[in-house]
């Protein structure tokens, strides 16, 4: 609910600030005065586009700020809006600014936070509807025709329904496109993962196969040196004349003579007979050593051969056996899961044909349901137009079969037909008071269910009198039972409604014009009524008639 509205340098308002009350609220004064003005400023507030020339003459900054009461119950989709946007709403209420440069830049603040124009238009739609010959008249977009329809017909739970399945439907159909690429792609390269794993597959390698191969490689070119090296040791140790193993046989006799003649040289035996036992198991070791030294160039050619498929496949598919064989492995479950795919798309798109269905018949059944709330509604809306001195307009909620979406599968567009002339959309033939009119009718249908609280109407008035007049005040005066409800006004009997009013007047100040806003009190009233009678303000004709139409609304 709007609860203030402060303007400062915003065309030939200077500073001005305004207290909102529940219930209804009318703005009078003479044309020109500056009424539409603040209509324009809450146009502003509610994401309306800005320009330089909204700036007061010889200011650099026009400032609108505007406090909203909260009322998340009353608004369900707000808060889901304000955690959107990251917008803070820890307090009961919320404070929309808008600052206008001179040069036409405009800077949007909402609970303090810099925001945009989008995010401001997305939330202020739950705050603020304003009808009239204003460019924010949200009876003009076709697109919310839809949402005034299942508002009117209670069918929003349908929707959602609706909503919620075809979201379902979308999101599978995206898990299906998704599958199916990925088989597309991974069939385009079937052949080339059959092809690297065969490859591997007929390697046939073991984990350290590489080292092994390294080290007996090494042994085969070096059989010949290897050969010639132990046979001349196995020669040095055992086979010669002068093998160390005859010599040390001469050092064991003459340390055996030794230790006859002094005992303290027995332990010396004991060295050198160890010694002698460890050089003949050396000699065997050499010996068969030699014996198992082949040189075989075919088998060095397999090793080179088999250690060339290994670099080669360590080039292709990783740095070590053991990452080319988990590279195996992965192409392995790859080419099982293609195997899979089959059955996997099945069941994807058996889900696809139920929720279709499912989504079909909820669309069908929500159609249904809006061909009967069709009729209803342009039976309500013609009986409330034709109160508003608009009997001889027909009004036609024209409803067309579309693809299916989050909707459902119909096109909402209200059209208008004067007297026996084909219906056409609203924007093409209404003009901004009959516009009014209609929106009038049309929120008072919706009043009990209607989301958007503060409704605002622009010379709702335009073109009508006497006893229309009445009517149109008593609907508003009705509306603001159940929204807060601001209109200005050029007609007696709807001031007369209001539960607050509000005269707006053009003053020069300081030889500049200004506008001025005034909350009257009753017999400040009765003497704005009067003027709006035709009185000067001190007629008692006017005056008493004033009285009567503050009396009668009193106790309408």
């Amino acid at each position: 609910m709007l609860r203030c509205l402060r303007v400062k340098d915003f065309a030939i308002i200077d500073e001005a600030s305004i207290d909102f009350t529940d219930g209804f609220t009318v703005f009078t004064g003479e044309t020109g005065a500056g009424k539409s003005i603040l209509i324009d400023a809450i146009s502003l507030i509610t994401g309306g586009r800005a320009s330089a020339d909204d700036v007061r003459d010889g200011k650099e900054e026009a400032v609108i700020e505007a406090v909203f009461d909260l009322d998340l119950e009353y608004v369900p989709a707000f808060k889901d809006k304000m955690d959107k946007y990251g917008i803070s709403e820890d307090s009961d209420e919320i404070i929309i600014r808008r600052n206008i440069s001179r040069n036409g830049k405009s800077r949007v603040f909402i609970n303090g936070v810099l925001s945009t124009l989008l995010i401001l238009d997305d939330i202020s739609n739950s705050l603020v509807d304003i009808h009239g010959q204003h460019e924010h008249q949200s009876l003009l977009k076709k697109e919310l025709h839809l949402e005034f329809l299942d508002l009117f017909g209670k069918l929003l739970v349908q929707k959602q329904a609706v909503t919620e399945s075809y979201q379902h439907l979308f999101q599978i159909r995206n898990k299906l496109a998704k599958l199916e690429d990925d088989i597309r792609r991974k069939r385009e390269k079937e052949d080339f993962t059959r092809f690297q794993y065969s490859e591997i597959n007929n390697a046939g390698l073991r984990g350290g196969e590489d080292a092994e191969l390294a080290k007996e490689k090494n042994i085969l070119i070096n059989s010949k040196r290897l050969s010639a090296l132990s046979d001349d040791a196995y020669q040095l140790l055992y086979e010669s004349d002068e093998s160390v193993l005859s010599l040390l046989n001469r050092v064991e006799n003459n340390i055996n003579e030794i230790a006859g003649i002094d005992p303290s040289a027995s332990e010396a035996k004991g060295l050198v007979s160890s010694s002698r036992i460890n050089l003949k198991e050396t000699a065997e070791f050499i010996r068969n050593f030699r014996e198992r030294l082949v040189y075989d160039p075919s088998r060095l050619e397999n090793i080179e051969e088999r250690l060339y498929l290994i670099e080669r496949l360590k080039k292709k598919y990783g740095t070590t056996i053991e990452a080319i064989m988990a590279f195996q492995v992965k192409l392995k479950n790859e080419l099982d899961l293609l195997e899979t795919f089959d059955d996997e798309l099945d069941v994807i798109k058996h889900e696809i044909e139920q929720v279709s269905k499912d989504v079909e018949e909820k669309a069908d059944e929500l159609s249904a349901l809006r061909m009967e709330s069709k009729s209803r509604l342009e039976s309500a809306v013609m009986k409330e137009l034709s109160q508003l001195q608009m009997g001889g307009t027909k009004f036609v909620v024209d409803i067309k079969r579309t693809p299916l979406s989050t909707d459902g599968i119909d096109s909402v567009e209200f059209m208008i037909a004067n007297f026996n002339e084909e219906p056409k959309p609203l924007v093409k033939v209404i003009s901004g008071g009959e516009l009014s009119r209609l929106m009038l009718a049309l929120k008072s249908c919706l009043s009990s269910i209607d989301s958007v609280h503060t409704l605002l109407f622009d010379e709702v008035d335009t073109g009508i009198g006497g006893r229309t007049a009445e009517e149109v005040a008593r609907k508003l005066k009705l509306l603001s039972k159940v929204h807060q409800v601001c209109c200005i006004t050029h007609l007696p009997q709807i001031a007369a409604m209001a539960d607050t009013h509000y005269s707006v007047e053009k003053v020069l100040e300081n030889n500049r014009v200004v506008t001025r806003i005034k909350r009257l009190k009753a017999e400040e009233r009765i003497a704005e009524i009067g003027r709006m009678l035709g009185g000067t303000g001190d007629t008692s004709i006017a005056l008493r008639y004033a009285k009567e139409l503050l009396g009668k609304a009193v106790n309408s």
